[in-house]
């Protein structure tokens, strides 16, 4: 027979509410965290750093609720550091963007800019390391073989000062560190940022090419600066311009020059920055870097044009800040090999690129000037074969010597002439800026370098009492290589001396009885 405890009832009644409160306190504390977290940040970081606190009341993240912790919270993979009784990592990487802009992540996984420090200055170390079997987007690897140390004394026209450092000694100075590596090439293209005994390597640095702890590549901080993040700062010329400057690829300076860059200028603070699409016409009134490269662009009435993209190369049909001038490719990885070249995807990119332009400017217009453009892009091509033909007719003859690859006056110039001058050449062409095509771009790569360059060719041959021979630049485009031609001997005149007096003598006779003929008549 059951008999009911009337006691033992109520305690489990109780018991089980009490069971059930304790998980509701516990859940809501686990959701209400990144909210606790946010209140004791701010409360923290608006006396300690209150810029980033002011610029993120007034982005984008702040307005939909993405707070401090979202971004900052540790995941596989991530450096994690304590900060005030809360794990959370200083390096916010793609792969945290990825959560809510996995579109822009995936484009921008793939492009130019996160490959721009493997491509660039750590790629002789990432060559070295795939030569080795290991992975370079693993930290471990970085930690047995240090980028920055390994890059230090490297001698490579990468580092172009390297060079001359090598030859005087001054490599081998204890307290000389190369640092310009540092806040100069890695401060653009990216740095490697790896955890060593509890402690960032490579930190802080914001290049749009940046490795970072969790094997991703790539910054979108570089170009959506902490903490606003701003649509408005990203579409800037000025922003590109933070890295798109000086003598090898003056990319903001020409656009300053440009018919573009002066419209934009005149007209800017009318501009619509945070339209999405951005309405050529209605939006904005003249194209900036991410207006031809990356923005969604759409006619005044709205209807997309061209779709956004965060692969800076998707609008490009020429590779053209390389030595020599190549379509574009759909594996942005130099370093691994993974660059070939693809016609095909090169005209579907012009075919976007043209699409922006004639927004603006009629379909003949546009490709009149495509066409102008890639003539100036084969007279450089010439230009450059010729003059590495050149320089290795210089190694060939023993005029220079190959083991420190730039250490010398011919080495100085071809570096210039595909490095400087012949980029100002061609991007000038790209962007619309003529004397950076012509003055900046051809004649300095022609009549400066490539000039003093055969200079120095001609007098090293006469103190040497041998006869300079100029290689053929048909050759030098045929076979890539140097082909040293001896040029062809003007034809001596025959000695007819005495034939023209003969001659000459029967001439004045004829005309003499031509003249008494007619004096008779």
């Amino acid at each position: 027979m059951f008999v009911f405890n009337f006691k033992y009832g109520v305690s489990q009644f109780l018991y089980m509410k009490y069971l059930k409160v304790v998980f509701l306190i516990s859940l809501l504390s686990l959701l209400s965290f990144p909210v606790l977290s946010e209140e004791l940040c701010v409360a923290c970081h608006s006396s300690q750093t209150p810029s980033i606190v002011e610029d993120w009341k007034r982005s984008k993240h702040f307005e939909v609720g993405v707070n401090c912790y979202v971004c900052h919270q540790v995941k596989e993979g991530d450096y994690a550091e304590e900060h005030h009784g809360y794990w959370i990592t200083p390096v916010v990487s793609p792969k945290k963007c990825a959560m809510c802009h996995e579109e822009e992540y995936l484009a921008n996984s793939k492009s130019k800019h996160a490959y721009a420090s493997i491509n660039g200055p750590l790629k002789t170390w990432y060559k070295a390391m795939v030569g080795k079997g290991l992975n370079p987007l693993d930290s471990d690897t970085a930690r047995q073989n240090p980028p920055e140390e390994f890059i230090r004394d490297l001698v490579t026209p990468l580092y172009p000062a390297s060079g001359v450092l090598e030859k005087t000694g001054i490599n081998d100075v204890p307290e000389f560190m190369h640092a310009n590596q540092l806040l100069g090439c890695l401060e653009c293209h990216g740095s490697y940022v790896y955890a060593e005994n509890g402690e960032l390597v490579g930190w802080p640095n914001i290049g749009v090419g940046r490795i970072n702890p969790d094997g991703s590549i790539g910054a979108c901080s570089s170009c959506h600066t902490a903490h606003q993040f701003s649509i408005k700062e990203a579409r800037k010329p000025e922003t590109c311009g933070k890295c798109h400057l000086g003598p090898d690829h003056p990319q903001i300076e020409i656009y300053e020059q440009s018919h573009h860059g002066a419209r934009y200028e005149a007209d800017e603070e009318n501009w619509n920055w945070t339209a999405m699409p951005w309405k050529a016409g209605a939006d904005f009134s003249a194209p900036t870097c991410a207006a031809c490269h990356m923005s969604e662009i759409a006619n005044p009435s709205g209807k997309v044009i061209v779709s956004g993209t965060h692969d800076v190369g998707s609008r490009l049909k020429w590779e053209i800040q390389a030595k020599f001038i190549m379509y574009q490719s759909s594996n942005s990885n130099l370093a691994a090999g993974g660059f070939k070249p693809d016609k095909e995807l090169g005209e579907e990119n012009r075919e976007r690129m043209e699409k922006v332009c004639m927004q603006c400017h009629s379909p003949e217009w546009v490709e009149n000037y495509f066409k102008k453009y890639e003539m100036v892009l084969e007279d450089y091509n010439i230009t450059a074969k010729y003059t590495l033909a050149l320089l290795n007719k210089m190694y060939d003859e023993g005029l220079i010597d190959k083991s420190n690859p730039i250490d010398e006056f011919p080495e100085f110039m071809w570096y210039y002439v595909w490095h400087h001058d012949g980029r100002r050449w061609r991007m000038g062409a790209s962007m619309m800026g003529p004397d950076y095509t012509h003055w900046n771009g051809a004649v300095d790569t022609v009549f400066d370098k490539l000039g003093r360059m055969i200079d120095w060719y001609e007098t090293q041959k006469k103190i040497r009492g041998e006869k300079a021979t100029l290689t053929s630049s048909t050759q030098s485009l045929q076979t890539g290589a140097p082909q040293a031609t001896q040029p062809e001997q003007p034809k001596q005149p025959e000695d007819n001396t005495n034939l023209k007096i003969v001659w000459g003598g029967l001439i004045g006779v004829v005309a003499a009885a031509i003249a008494t003929v007619r004096f008779l008549k």
